[in-house]
């Protein structure tokens, strides 16, 4: 597939999407599912099929175009992307099968210094034991691409997303933003994963070693800028953000050096923070409203800025804060 061909998808999911009381994906769990299956229908999360080497435009567009339209539903859009490129990477035999259905992910919890969810091996597969938490896309996602610690090694694999014998999904959480997503915590009790479903597996410490260098929050909270942008009255406040939007992009996606994408992280943040409130102060007391979109935003930029943050970046924010 073209890029060519991937961007009509994309334009075919914007007008299908604008149909939508838009306010309400964020926190309505079935008009998330609507809104996400309107782009899975469209084959949006289909990236694998675009030529190999346009694969990141394809990534940088579908987040620039959706954000402005949804968060929660980008948030999920990157969970199914990061699903399907692992089972891609890692030449999955049932990856063909998996590419047609919706797929979650819970395996950050591979970072942790400790095992968190273990597993005994037999001749058929794993029994997983341990909680996983923050899974988002209950009820949403058709399965989960779960994490895992046995015998030295950690393993990917994939498993259905619903209730069942040795699975026990919690109550979803209550948050300010992105209560929609449906996130979950799951206790599995001996739960049974066959081994034709193992996605890949390596030596402990792997997961985290080769986390590739990711610019997915950069251009989520960048595309945040660019609707609230579009959302600006005054023409003024409006070039001046454009501008200054547009120079911190060209510097985030010239760079790979992971030092240079946590600081520009920070200013991104900052700059889009900025450039809402600005908005919203300018509009007065109804952007508060639920059905204004700039007070949307603000939430949404929280949730992406929370979003795989580590040590060294909490500490780049307070060093900041604190010479200011």
């Amino acid at each position: 597939m073209t890029l060519v061909d991937y961007e009509n998808r994309i334009l075919l999911t914007i007008d299908a999407l604008q149909k939508l009381p838009l306010h309400t994906l964020d926190q309505q769990n079935q008009m998330l599912k609507k809104a996400f299956d309107i782009g899975y229908e469209h084959e949006i999360f289909k990236i694998v099929d675009v030529d190999g080497f346009q694969q990141g435009d394809a990534r940088f567009l579908l987040f620039s175009s959706l954000t402005r339209y949804s968060g929660s539903l980008v948030f999920l859009a990157i969970q199914i992307l990061a699903a399907n490129n692992i089972m891609l990477s890692n030449d999955f035999p049932l990856k063909s099968e998996y590419f047609n259905k919706k797929c979650g992910i819970a395996i950050n919890h591979l970072r942790a210094p400790k095992t968190i969810v273990s597993a005994d091996r037999n001749e058929d597969g794993f029994t997983l034991s341990g909680t996983l938490t923050w899974a988002s896309g209950y009820g949403i996602f058709d399965t989960l691409l779960v994490g895992f610690h046995c015998e030295r090694n950690e393993y990917v694999a994939v498993i259905p997303f619903k209730e069942a014998k040795g699975f026990e999904v919690g109550e979803t959480a209550q948050t300010f933003v992105g209560e929609s997503m449906a996130t979950v915590d799951i206790v599995l009790d001996q739960f049974f994963v066959p081994k034709e479903h193992v996605v890949s597996s390596a030596p402990i410490g792997s997961y985290t070693q080769e986390k590739s260098l990711s610019k997915t929050v950069h251009i989520a909270i960048y595309s945040l800028g660019l609707g609230a942008i579009e959302q600006l009255q005054d023409e003024e406040v409006k070039m001046h953000a454009s501008q200054k939007l547009e120079a911190i992009k060209k510097e985030f996606m010239a760079t790979h050096i992971g030092d240079v994408m946590d600081t520009l992280r920070i200013e991104l943040f900052q700059l889009v923070q900025d450039i809402i409130t600005t908005g919203m102060v300018l509009v007065g007391g109804k952007s508060v409203l639920a059905t204004q979109t700039l007070q949307r935003y603000y939430r949404e930029l929280i949730m992406f800025n929370s979003n795989g943050l580590n040590g060294k970046i909490k500490g780049l924010f307070k060093e900041k804060f604190l010479n200011e």
